[in-house]
Order: C-alpha cells, then structure tokens, then sequence
C-alpha cells in the first residue's frame, strides 16, 4: 500500500506540474465534445483523491491526521451527491468559465498533496 501511495504522490506532482505550466490544455478538455470523458475522469479523481486525502491522514498522527480524515469523509459524502449528470455538468461549466489562474491555482494544490503524500510515506 505504501509503494502505491508513492506512486500515486509521484503523478500528482507531475500533474500538478503539467497543469501548471499548460492550463490551456486543460481548458480544451472541457469543451463539449469531451464531456462524457471528463465526467469519468472527474469521478475517478474524486475517489483517488479522497483516498489519498484519508491515507494521509491515516499516515498523520494526532489531531491534524484527524482533520484530513474528517475532511476526505465529509468530501466523500458530498460528492457522492454531487454525481448526479446535472451537478456535474454545472461544475464542468464553472471550471470552463474560469481564468488560467483558477487552474493553476488548482494545479498548486494537487502538487502539494503529491508532495505532501510524498513526505509522509517516502521509502525508507
């Protein structure tokens, strides 16, 4: 599980990278014709994150390895009522509307948790 999770902080750092540097790119991923593709793979990152987000916090000891659990809980619970196709739709069109400092703003926040997953289950 450890190796996974390394694994896993490793692409998020790349993909914060990415998107940092290119947030046109992503842009362009949410036109209209990809719609049906980045409703799939905004799911996907969902649970990954929330998974990554609670193993952290699983890895953390005392009361902020709590709040990183309560907070993936409280994420899991509410997007599984935001995956309804109108809600989603709603969210693919905010992020469409949104300037490339919204994005790589975005794109900060994913390398931190990668580098964050990073530090806390490195190889020893």
């Amino acid at each position: 599980m450890k190796f996974l999770l390394i694994i896993l902080g490793w692409s998020w750092i790349i993909l914060g990278v990415w998107w940092f540097l290119r947030p046109g790119r992503i842009r362009k991923r949410f036109a209209r014709g990809y719609r049906k593709k980045m409703r799939r793979l905004l799911v996907v990152m969902f649970f990954v994150t929330v998974g990554t987000v609670f193993s952290v916090g699983r890895g953390i000891e005392g009361w902020l390895g709590t709040l990183f659990v309560v907070v993936a809980v409280i994420a899991l619970i509410k997007g599984l009522f935001c995956l309804q196709g109108k809600l989603t739709d709603r969210a693919l069109d905010w992020w469409e509307r949104q300037p490339d400092s919204v994005y790589r703003i975005a794109a900060a926040g994913v390398f931190v948790l990668g580098c964050l997953t990073q530090w806390l289950f490195k190889l020893d």
